[in-house]
């Protein structure tokens, strides 16, 4: 715009002659050309379009990911607390002649534990026994991520997760289960099998209805048995879904779809997530989710209500909408009006009042993203 600017100053003196008018035409340029309206273009709709997210308890982190998510085209879910209610029920319990001291082992076990599974556990046990059950302090307390939990007190080594973690432990047992197992074993030997159903959430099926009919991949990750993750994806009408993932597998599987050029929404809720949630293009976490869930996270929803997840969508895709039409707008402006300043059809007043018109037009644009 300066060159032009120049240009014109220099062909109206040189050729014509006239400095008054070279000057006027070309301060004329620069006003006219003034970037308000394309500088307004992109913050003007985020803003709208970050404040209707608000009303809707989307917590977008920045601006930016309005563009991202509207050009993303696979969706990976975690299963447990994201597509299901992650208050799990135990369904039924294997339990072989305990002492007390043995009892309070599987209590003191589930209770170390903050997973949606050991929390089930844990209240299912309060209920059979009520008051009379002891947590003990576990010693070497141990998290292996996506399978269970290890600890030691006294002389008793206790190992308690899926059927994955039992094998790995070298323990000789067998199971056949469409249900979250949660198997405790007490010095290699397995004392007890909690079975345990989760519930789909209300609007569960509704948000894989609304992906699949915008052409959005759909992908569920899960650290259950091939069993549950099957029924699960089954009921809500997911084609694609891995089982027994760890969380360094779900982030493995993120970073293959991501050199396929993939652009990935990521949605968890616990720390199994975190990993997965730190590689995808953006990264979604429930309200009521772990901590590290939420700080790495890109967008929270603050109700847990999948609901967020079609909102999310349709906002970011209509405020981009809006972004371009702004962009569009102010570039039309300067196509059309740039030259009637170089041929001297422009005072600089004009100029100035017409470059007031064009943002106010952004603005007014901008203001529309609302308006359904």
């Amino acid at each position: 715009i300066l060159s032009i600017a120049l240009f014109t100053f220099l062909g109206w003196y040189f050729y014509l002659g006239n400095f008054e008018d070279a000057l006027i035409n070309s301060i004329s340029v620069i006003i006219i050309a003034c970037p308000c309206a394309l500088a307004l273009a992109t913050p003007m709709a985020s803003l709208i379009g970050i404040s209707w997210l608000a009303q809707k308890k989307l917590l977008f982190k920045e601006s930016k990911y309005l563009e991202t998510m509207a050009k993303a085209t696979t969706v990976v879910f975690d299963k447990t607390g994201t597509l299901t209610n992650g208050k799990l029920n135990v369904n039924s319990k294997s339990l072989k002649k305990l002492s007390e001291y043995e009892l309070n082992l599987i209590y003191s076990i589930s209770d170390s534990s903050t997973h949606p599974i050991s929390l089930a556990v844990k209240k299912d046990l309060e209920k059979e026994y009520n008051t009379s059950l002891i947590s003990y302090n576990l010693e070497n307390f141990e998290t292996i991520p996506g399978k269970g939990i290890k600890a030691t007190y006294k002389d008793k080594n206790i190992v308690a997760g899926n059927l994955e973690l039992i094998k790995d432990n070298g323990i000789d047992f067998n199971i056949d289960s469409n249900m979250s197992l949660f198997i405790v074993a007490i010095n290699n030997d397995v004392v007890t099998t909690f079975e345990l159903e989760d519930t789909i959430k209300n609007d569960t099926i509704q948000t894989i209805e609304y992906l699949k009919d915008n052409n959005l991949n759909i992908v569920m990750l899960t650290g259950d048995n091939e069993k549950v993750a099957s029924k699960i994806a089954k009921e809500i009408g997911i084609i694609e879904y891995c089982a027994n993932m760890t969380p360094i597998d779900k982030a493995n599987y993120l970073q293959k779809l991501k050199s396929n050029g993939e652009i990935i929404v990521m949605v968890g809720d616990g720390i199994n997530d975190a990993p997965a949630l730190a590689i995808a293009d953006i990264s979604i976490a429930m309200g009521s989710g772990a901590d590290v869930s939420i700080g790495l996270s890109d967008i929270v929803i603050l109700d847990n209500s999948l609901q967020g997840i079609i909102d999310s969508f349709i906002i970011s895709k209509r405020t981009y909408k809006f972004i371009k039409q702004n962009l569009g707008i102010s570039l039309v402006y300067n196509i059309v009006t740039i030259p009637l300043a170089v041929m001297g059809y422009v005072i600089p007043l004009v100029a100035a009042l017409s470059m007031s018109l064009s943002s106010l037009l952004v603005v007014g644009n901008s203001l529309r993203i609302k308006n359904k």
